[in-house]
């Protein structure tokens, strides 16, 4: 479903996910394990199989904000959703303990307030920024070129630029080598 553009399940999935996090603790931890039982049960695979292969993404809707930059919203966003500490933050990132401190706090300066309710509808792998080589808007236009969204799909997305998105991505395209 992380790979698919944007569609009426977009809707559901947000409906789903805003009444799990009505839920209370016990309530969401009764539910998750249920899912795990019929998966096992439905598909023959073990606990270890479901939860070892689960990739921690980011949605792109994190970076539709106006003022943080691309790597603030990404670290406010394992920080204060996910609640990982930054020395794990900036071993996914590939980036020093201080850089991730820095940018977080630099992030809830401003913008202190949470994200709220994001569309996960697209998920970004957090794999996806590790390379430095590319700088994090770089990363997230280059995975979602990747996936066949067009320049104009990812500027709504990022609400950006259709400009912009076409600068990032010809940085990429030339960091990659490839021909114009």
């Amino acid at each position: 479903m992380a790979l698919i553009k944007k569609s009426e399940n977009d809707e559901y999935v947000d409906r789903i996910i805003s009444d799990f996090n009505g839920l209370s603790k016990d309530d969401k931890v009764e539910l998750i394990a249920y899912f795990i039982d019929e998966l096992k049960r439905l598909h023959n695979i073990s606990q270890q199989d479901i939860l070892g292969k689960r990739e921690i993404r980011v949605p792109v809707g994190v970076f539709e904000n106006e003022c943080l930059s691309s790597l603030e919203a990404v670290v406010k966003y394992l920080k204060e959703e996910l609640k990982l500490k930054f020395s794990k933050i900036g071993k996914m990132l590939n980036r020093s303990n201080k850089t991730i401190w820095t940018t977080y706090h630099n992030a809830v300066k401003k913008m202190p307030s949470s994200f709220g309710l994001l569309s996960r509808g697209i998920m970004i792998p957090v794999s996806a920024f590790s390379n430095r080589s590319f700088s994090t808007l770089e990363s997230v236009v280059m995975f979602l070129k990747d996936i066949d969204y067009s320049n104009h799909e990812i500027a709504l997305m990022l609400r950006l630029d259709d400009s912009t998105i076409w600068t990032v991505y010809d940085r990429v395209k030339k960091k990659r080598g490839m021909k114009l």
